[in-house]
């Protein structure tokens, strides 16, 4: 197996399966972002010659993570699951730690229930990998807890499943078909989550429905849309139609 020209413990991620790509500071500038995560050794090497002193990114199928961030509250022991460290944990350059754990399911945006920990998936994100540098604290990414990913302990699953929305019976005023929107975004699947929400809410301030927009956003969240996709989906539809919330 050719050799590859990162950091030891960057490899060490490769070796696990993860696929990875070159980062400016924490930022993936390749066109196709962490979508050009790949494993095939000689083009990360291009990479690596191409952009010396890059740091890596990576995704692993089927692989979650709990990002703790203690400038925000995160403290993964707060959670009070005894072998939540009992897994691969990376300190990160800013002094959390990155918790990586197998699970297959959809996840929120952030553990319910707990200020500070996000959760990221192989479907909607990376995490930095260990060998890169933190761009603000000039800190290694590193490996704290060397051990296999483990699986998503069950006591976790209600804190990372994202809920069902489950619409309450309303009476429609038949002059407003706005109300539908909010259901439409509720049925909304993976893919086209992001699409069917701008959609609902270019339609929800085209008609001076900006009320409906919490209703809305609520539904996006409840689907699997992190708070961040939903107000880059809102940003659009306000600049789209020319209106603000």
């Amino acid at each position: 197996m050719p050799a590859i020209n990162v950091t030891e413990e960057t490899v060490q991620m490769l070796e696990r399966g993860f696929a990875i790509f070159p980062l400016t500071g924490k930022k993936a500038f390749l066109p196709g972002g962490f979508h050009d995560a790949t494993t095939n050794r000689d083009v990360l090497n291009r990479q690596a010659k191409k952009y010396p002193g890059c740091n890596w990114g990576g995704i692993c199928d089927g692989v979650m993570v709990l990002d703790e961030d203690p400038r925000n509250g995160g403290n993964l022991e707060s959670i009070g699951v005894p072998d939540v460290l009992d897994t691969l944990v990376v300190r990160t350059g800013s002094g959390g730690r990155h918790a990586y754990f197998r699970h297959e399911g959809k996840v929120r945006g952030k553990l319910d229930q707990h200020e500070g920990i996000d959760l990221k998936t192989w479907r909607t994100g990376y995490t930095v990998m260990p060998g890169s540098i933190h761009p603000e604290t000039d800190q290694l990414y590193r490996i704290e807890r060397d051990l296999p990913i483990a699986n998503l302990p069950q006591e976790l699953l209600p804190l990372v499943t994202p809920p069902v929305f489950k619409p309450q019976p309303i009476a429609v005023n038949p002059e407003r078909r706005s109300d539908g929107l909010v259901r439409k975004v509720a049925d909304a699947t993976d893919g086209g989550r992001n699409a069917i929400t701008y959609w609902a809410l270019c339609r929800a301030l085209e008609r001076g429905s900006s009320d409906l927009v919490p209703e809305i956003r609520s539904a996006a969240l409840n689907t699997g849309l992190t708070e961040r996709e939903f107000d880059t989906c809102l940003r659009s539809a306000q600049r789209t139609t020319g209106r603000a919330a």
